[in-house]
């Protein structure tokens, strides 16, 4: 498992739960560059994704994010919260570029 300190881990400039997001994926999908998971018979994705894309048709940048994250089944016990339920990717560590605001 990747270690996460709130206080001291993610940059103070993150203030949005859209901000969170992206950081997430982007922080995972450059400590997991290699790790793939197989989703489905023959068919195996990386767990963890991100770029940033421009989009020609509305004129804007994109961040295009995807986790494929394995949820214990002990969720199936509970409805709620299942994000506690999620299990480790690997135990890399946060690289200290993605812990500072600039």
């Amino acid at each position: 498992m990747t270690a996460l300190n709130p206080a001291t881990d993610i940059p103070s400039n993150i203030d949005s739960l859209e901000k969170l997001a992206v950081w997430v994926g982007m922080s995972l999908s450059a400590i997991n560059l290699t790790a793939t998971a197989l989703e489905a018979p023959g068919y195996s994705q990386r767990v963890a994704q991100s770029g940033i894309f421009y989009v020609e048709a509305d004129n804007k940048h994109r961040a295009l994010i995807r986790l494929s994250v394995v949820i214990s089944p002990d969720h199936l016990a509970s409805a709620n919260n299942i994000w506690t339920y999620a299990q480790p990717l690997s135990d890399a560590q946060i690289p200290s570029s993605f812990k500072t605001a600039a």
